[in-house]
């Protein structure tokens, strides 16, 4: 089952529940709420290809990774920002591409400016015809390894939720601030 991480934001300060409550004022929460994971998503984002050197558009483009998964309604002021668990190809990583065929290994650069060298690697067509970083071995490269024949194994670099995980309590003030500041402004202009 894949796990999933919460930036727990405490909410609008100035709303204790919603029972009663007048619908301009649901109104306005949810519209915050909604910029509110917005930014969430574009502060995560780029907080995250800080620490890891995703390829551009992976986060947050069409098919990004980092998707809301909900945003909020009158009847539930909560939205959701989830990370995909799945671990990122190593081959996304790769200096220049990672080209099937090319020999003398790749040089991998995860963490941005730090390129590391992989003198085994090679690139391979997967089945479903996308580029995998694969190395020959007795044994696993690593725990995130994937045996696909005998001594050939895939690897992996961190998955998304992995680098979310690190990163939400870092934005997680950020977006609560934005959040009641989106709030108050809101309610003042009395939609």
């Amino acid at each position: 089952m894949a796990g999933y991480y919460a930036v727990a934001i405490e909410g609008i300060r100035a709303l204790d529940s919603l029972d009663g409550m007048d619908d301009k004022i649901v109104s306005a929460a949810r519209m915050a709420v909604n910029a509110a994971i917005r930014r969430a998503q574009s502060l995560g984002a780029r907080s995250m290809e800080n620490q890891v050197k995703f390829p551009r558009g992976y986060l947050t483009g069409e098919g990004g990774r980092l998707q809301i998964a909900r945003f909020a309604s009158d009847n539930s002021l909560e939205a959701t920002l989830r990370g995909r668990d799945r671990p990122t190809s190593l081959a996304r990583f790769v200096s220049g591409g990672a080209k099937p065929g090319q020999k003398g290994g790749v040089s991998v650069e995860v963490d941005p400016g730090i390129a590391k060298r992989m003198p085994g690697a090679f690139a391979i067509r997967l089945r479903n015809n996308n580029i995998g970083l694969a190395i020959r071995t007795k044994n696993p490269p690593s725990t995130g390894a994937k045996q696909i024949a005998d001594n050939l194994f895939l690897v992996y670099g961190p998955s998304v939720d992995q680098v979310f995980n690190m990163t939400r309590m870092e934005i997680r003030d950020d977006v609560e601030d934005y959040l009641n500041d989106e709030f108050t402004r809101l309610l003042g202009l009395n939609l």
